[in-house]
């Protein structure tokens, strides 16, 4: 009796391969024929001869089982009951049932015990992997969801902790704010939500600025860039902001998220140093132009004063020259070894704001791809939930038919039974 004919080298999954299954089979020229082919497919199969012994390898492995593949009628403990003991420990497990599919209040059961699909008898196995690996898929994909949205929480605890965060609605309302926000700020969350996020603006900075910024984020883009803010009390503060949309599901912008990194102490800094370099080269240019002067005027007496106290003044003349030579020398190197260490400092700052915005956009790409995947896994399994619904209703009615043949057979059966009484009557006579 050779069950599973059929070539299954049509069918191909990465997915299975990664994938354990708990089988649960009785007939044991089936169970091993199965069996057989399984384990080409699967990482793992876990194999069990009846309920019992199937339940037995669920809680011993519950945490590796990828998907339930059981038989209904069995010995010791049947499907059902195998079904609703996994169900106490597990309500999402994907399980794939075996059925003749001769039973309404049967399907009814499996289908409140949230069974995945159903395979019907004999089980030709290149539909089943079809079906397992369908289910299997789905199940990594919710796995992923939930993993990327710890990813996400972990994110968002992180910049929190370290950054400036806000959001604010279509219209530039502000709907959160962290604390640390409130702290640079000034502002109490009180104050800061419900109010437009220009509550922070700095009138030094450009309303063109701003404009670019506006275009950018509701064309759906990302904009970077440094921003001077004013607390409540005046004082300014620098950030470099990263400022992204929110998508929908319908790819709608639902609201603007702001993360923005501290760099007030960088840019007081830099100013400082632009100043002193700037007094250096000023005060360069003094000294040149004096010594030019003190040269032209000696030049010029010596011409008019031929003597001895002449040549002693052209002599500590040049001594002088050479001195405010070396002194523009050091001050050279030194304004040169300062341009050196701004360009540094803002080199490492524009590292650090690079790897912070990297961050961010890997957020935001994440968001977006866990709520697309989010989105699909739902509609499937709506399209799923909708397929056993009418499926039920189909059983229902296809009950009804067999009720009524049954009902007509049975009163034909009754017809035979009195023609054949009637004639052996006849017969007798």
């Amino acid at each position: 009796m050779d069950l599973l004919k059929q070539n299954n080298s049509s069918f191909n999954s990465n997915v299975l391969n990664q994938a354990k299954i708990l089988y649960v089979e009785d007939d044991e020229l089936i169970r091993k024929e199965t069996l057989n082919i399984f384990e080409n497919f699967f990482k793992k199969v876990y194999v069990a001869q009846d309920g019992k012994e199937g339940l037995d390898s669920y809680y011993k492995n519950r945490d590796k089982i990828d998907i339930i593949l059981t038989d209904i009628n069995m010995p010791n403990m049947n499907g059902i009951e195998l079904i609703s003991k996994v169900r106490e420990e597990d309500f999402e497990l994907p399980i794939l049932v075996v059925t003749a599919f001769n039973d309404v209040s049967l399907l009814i059961k499996l289908i409140k015990l949230n069974v995945s699909d159903y395979i019907l008898k004999p089980m030709q196995m290149n539909s089943t992997l079809k079906v397992i690996d369908k289910i299997v898929t789905n199940r990594f994909n919710q796995k992923l969801v939930f993993k990327q949205k710890n990813e996400l929480q972990i994110y968002k605890d992180i910049l929190d902790k370290e950054n400036l965060v806000s959001e604010t609605d279509l219209k530039g309302i502000v709907t959160y704010a962290n604390d640390i926000f409130c702290e640079v700020s000034g502002y109490s969350k009180d104050e800061l939500i419900g109010a437009n996020h220009n509550i922070v603006r700095h009138p030094d900075v450009s309303p063109k600025v701003y404009k670019k910024l506006w275009e950018t984020i509701q064309s759906k883009k990302v904009w970077k860039g440094k921003i001077k803010n004013r607390a409540k009390d005046g004082t300014p503060y620098y950030v470099k902001a990263t400022i992204f949309p929110i998508l929908d599901e319908n790819e709608n912008i639902e609201k603007y998220v702001a993360s923005r990194f501290l760099i007030t102490e960088d840019e007081e800094e830099r100013h400082k140093l632009k100043k002193y370099i700037v007094h250096q080269k000023s005060q360069q240019i003094k000294y040149e132009k004096q010594l030019q002067e003190d040269f032209d005027d000696a030049l010029h007496y010596a011409k008019m004063q031929k003597d001895k106290q002449v040549a002693n003044f052209i002599h500590e003349l040049n001594e002088q020259i050479k001195s405010l030579r070396g002194k523009n020398s050091d001050n050279k190197g030194r304004i040169l070894f300062l341009e050196n260490q701004l360009k540094d400092a803002v080199d490492k700052n524009e590292n650090m704001v690079k790897n912070y915005q990297e961050k961010v956009e890997k957020l935001h790409t994440t968001a977006i791809k866990a709520a697309e995947e989010y989105q699909r896994i739902k509609k499937r399994d709506d399209i799923i939930t909708e397929k056993l619904e009418k499926s039920q209703e189909a059983i229902k009615t296809l009950q009804g038919y067999i009720d009524e043949y049954r009902k007509k057979i049975s009163n034909l059966e009754d017809v035979i039974a009195s023609y054949e009484k009637d004639k052996a009557k006849k017969s007798n006579t």
